[in-house]
């Protein structure tokens, strides 16, 4: 169950999935499993459900989709097959589908928890997606919940789910209130060290935001320990061992969450800050450059800034500037992007860079008139 408290990933199929590929791709799938098309309807309804999970934990969510459409056809009223289908369509971005399909396994079981927590991780989904139209959603989601704690009280995943929806509010309190009940159903509930570890970095994360960072350390430690090939949890341990100023934990942490998940945009650039800050310039300039080609990077501009300013302390002039340039001109505006922008002309001192400069240094003190280390460059130029 994908339960993580950050804003829900839509998973995608693989590309190049055509309709001619998918047949083949299906046709192949079910020789691989045992499925027959001669079979047809007699073919056993678990293994069905069996194929459609294995498909969507490899994020194959079309392919999942169909074998838990093929399960329904064999027993229409199946809320696993349901639910199944239901989270297929939601990590195809298909919110609008998920939320039938989940009030259908409502329906044919209302004792289904797991039908109530996707339900409402649905909803979830839909108001992250777009909060405007959807602004009711997670209010939505805390009342499906409150149904299913009426005859599930002490379930874990349902607190949990309550702990993800009240932070996705920005309520702190109440997630944190029910993520430390989560925390202590789930040594009882039998549920999975791996599913023990994503309620304990929800937790974390809850701490955290309310400054209380030895309390999300310990959470986080805790994660790691039960599922140590979380990168999530080796992340999160990570960040607040440097905000707690332990440099080395943080540089091993994040390390591990690179290793886990070496195309995650989170766990790559924040090693590579915590080496700028904790003094390893040189170190940390492959890790900004590969954080730069991963997906969302161009949403990130603080990474530009941040690259522009390593390579300064290189000199290497002409890449800092180039990146600096990039950082500026990526939304939002920051005075900080501008300040650095200004350095880096300062520092190539060619023909024309002091005007540039000046003008860097003035768009920085627009933004943030307080910002005094644009006002000394500024005035050194005069």
């Amino acid at each position: 169950m994908n339960t993580t408290l950050h804003r829900s990933t839509v998973r995608r199929p693989r590309a190049g999935f055509g309709p001619s590929r998918l047949a083949l791709v299906v046709l192949g799938a079910l020789l691989l499993t045992g499925h027959a098309w001669s079979q047809g309807s007699t073919e056993d309804v678990s293994t069905w459900l069996r194929d459609g999970s294995f498909y969507y934990a490899q994020g194959d969510c079309a392919l999942s989709q169909y074998f838990y459409q093929e399960a329904l056809k064999r027993d229409p009223e199946n809320v696993v097959a349901m639910v199944g289908k239901g989270r297929a369509l939601a990590c195809q971005g298909a919110f609008g589908s998920a939320v039938e399909t989940f009030r259908g396994a409502i329906e044919a079981d209302a004792s289904y928890v797991p039908g109530y927590v996707q339900l409402a991780l649905a909803f979830q989904n839909q108001y992250v997606a777009d909060p405007l139209t959807f602004a009711s959603r997670l209010a939505d989601a805390i009342e499906v919940l409150d149904r299913a704690e009426g005859f599930a009280p002490d379930d874990a995943t349902v607190q949990n789910t309550k702990g993800i929806i009240y932070y996705e509010a920005g309520d702190l309190e109440q997630a944190r209130a029910a993520l430390e009940r989560a925390v202590e159903l789930a040594a009882t509930n039998e549920l999975a060290e791996r599913e023990r570890s994503v309620i304990q970095v929800n937790l974390g994360r809850a701490y955290r935001d309310q400054g209380e960072l030895e309390l999300a350390q310990t959470a986080f430690r805790r994660a790691v320990v039960l599922d140590p090939a979380s990168a999530s949890a080796h992340n999160n341990l990570g960040h607040v061992n440097f905000r707690l100023g332990d440099c080395s934990g943080a540089e091993y942490e994040l390390s591990q969450a690179v290793s886990l998940a070496p195309a995650s945009l989170s766990a790559v650039s924040q090693l590579a800050i915590v080496l700028f800050e904790c003094g390893d310039v040189a170190g940390s300039i492959p890790h900004f450059e590969l954080a730069l080609t991963l997906d969302g990077a161009v949403f990130a501009p603080p990474l530009y800034t941040y690259l522009a300013r390593a390579y300064l302390e290189q000199g290497r002039i002409e890449d800092a500037l180039r990146r600096a340039q990039q950082g500026a001109l990526l939304p939002p505006e920051s005075a900080e992007a501008h300040f650095h922008l200004g350095r880096a002309y300062v520092a190539r001192n060619a023909a024309g860079d002091d005007e540039a400069a000046r003008r860097a240094f003035e768009r920085a003190l627009e933004l943030d008139p307080g910002l005094a280390e644009a006002r000394s460059a500024l005035d050194a130029l005069r």
